[in-house]
């Protein structure tokens, strides 16, 4: 796991509910449930109980059923799937000794 600055390019909205995301390592069975914190056009970060490790192509999946009555028009932009690259993964503090923050960057779709 390498921490590197986060380079935010779009405004980034953030997650005020907790909106749960489907996370598993590209071409692997195996996925983890995550939380969105913020999310852009180009991107997103969630938080983890697993690290993750730079350079990580990664799929994410957004839990639409929670975001039905949501009437936050923020999360219009939130793609249903999307595949991206671990960008940088951070350990929170302390309090929450096995929590990761992880920082995502879509790949292109052309």
């Amino acid at each position: 796991m390498t921490v590197s600055n986060d380079k935010k390019s779009d405004k980034r909205m953030d997650g005020k509910n907790p909106i749960p995301v489907h996370v598993s390592i590209f071409n692997s069975k195996c996925s983890i449930e995550a939380q969105l914190v913020n999310h852009c056009v180009e991107g997103m970060s969630f938080i983890s109980d697993q690290a993750f490790f730079v350079g990580t192509a990664i799929v994410i999946k957004i839990a639409y059923s929670k975001l039905k009555d949501s009437c936050n028009r923020d999360h219009e932009r939130l793609p249903g799937m999307r595949i991206g690259e671990v960008k940088w993964c951070k350990k929170l503090p302390v309090e929450a000794s096995t929590a990761y923050e992880v920082g995502i960057k879509y790949y292109y779709r052309g």
